[in-house]
């Protein structure tokens, strides 16, 4: 028995669906449509003290923090796969992942909560500015990196580019006329071919909340 636990807007329950879904594997999903900090409950902090999502229950192994989740999924179900055999692959692979929860989030987090879960009245346009800025510099720099190459490790899609593709969407989602996103050629290109996995579309592909 699989269960995930949290809200299908999140991005990271996003990440973590998004890798069952490109590996097939069958799951419960709890609290598919709740809002925004809806898991609060003595029932749920047994499993996750936090009160954070996502957790996944993969047959008694409990699992948090959700490049950990992706990690752990790419291992166990996919080795040579969604987890690269490669060394240089594996490391790209990861590089990028903390690339995406380090460095990229603490821009792109501050930009999605003030464009998309703030009031226009409760805004401060000047921090939202700044932070799109250095999305722009951060995404520049993935540019630069992707140039020749079809995927983060490669050649092949593999678990590298899940998280990545899930800010990615928010990029490219968050409104036009505030972001003046520039021209990322090499980018662009990658998050297209992203675009048309079955997964993406099913999990990924929702109205931003």
């Amino acid at each position: 028995m699989r269960t995930l636990y949290g809200r299908n807007s999140s991005i990271n329950v996003q990440k973590a669906v998004w890798t069952m879904g490109e590996l097939g594997l069958e799951f419960d999903w709890i609290d598919k449509g709740g809002s925004v900090g809806s898991i609060n409950s003595e029932e749920y902090r047994e499993i996750n003290p936090a009160a954070q999502i996502p957790t996944v229950n993969d047959n008694g192994i409990i699992l948090r923090q959700s490049n950990a989740i992706v990690r752990y999924l790419a291992h166990t179900y996919s080795e040579g796969d969604l987890c690269p055999l490669d060394p240089q692959a594996y490391a790209e692979a990861e590089r990028w992942m903390e690339w995406q929860a380090t460095d990229l989030w603490s821009f792109l987090r501050p930009v999605f909560w003030g464009l998309i879960r703030l009031k226009a009245e409760a805004r401060d346009m000047d921090i939202i500015r700044k932070n799109i800025s250095a999305c722009h510099q951060e995404m520049s720099l993935f540019n630069d990196f992707l140039e020749g190459r079809d995927y983060v490790a490669g050649k092949a899609f593999s678990m590298g580019d899940i998280p990545a593709g899930c800010a990615a969407y928010r990029y490219y989602t968050l409104p036009a006329e505030q972001m003046r996103r520039p021209e990322l050629v090499h980018v662009g290109t990658w998050y297209n071919r992203i675009c048309q996995r079955t997964a993406f579309k099913r999990y990924i592909m929702l109205p931003l909340e």
